[in-house]
């Protein structure tokens, strides 16, 4: 029986990819160390959290590591795409959007939001790339 994305997920390395099922930190750590730079990063790990306190907050300082070491392995024409939260979310959305002011390198971005049928919600979705600076 074929499956419906056909074969394109049965083998995890390909001629021009490689599906890595590991924790994210420390592949995002080495290759930024390698200076490995990729034209996209897709983040399906994290989204916005709901908290907006500005105290010390874990999920905040998760979502900033995250964020900064996929900035740091993007190439400079290169996009990064994640998920917001529930539009609804207003506060959070703006907080995150403060998060991506405050990275190592500077970065613009466009949100869409988008109806998730299986949320039954509208949520925002981000793609961010890194300003073109003129040195």
């Amino acid at each position: 029986m074929r499956k419906a994305c056909g074969d394109v997920l049965d083998n995890l390395k390909g001629d021009c990819y490689q599906v890595l099922v590991e924790d994210c930190i420390p592949v995002l750590k080495r290759y930024a160390k390698e200076g490995r730079t990729f034209d996209f990063v897709i983040n399906d790990l994290t989204a916005v959290p709901i908290s907006t306190s500005h105290e010390k907050d874990c999920t905040w300082e998760f979502l900033s590591l995250i964020l900064d070491l996929s900035m740091k392995v993007l190439k400079h024409d290169g996009k990064y795409f994640t998920q917001g939260n529930c539009a609804n979310m207003t506060e959070a959305l703006t907080r995150y959007e403060e998060e991506l002011g405050k990275l190592y390198c500077p970065v613009e971005f466009t949100k869409e939001t988008v109806c998730v049928p299986s949320y039954m919600e509208l949520w925002v979705f981000y793609t961010v790339w890194k300003k073109q600076c003129d040195f």
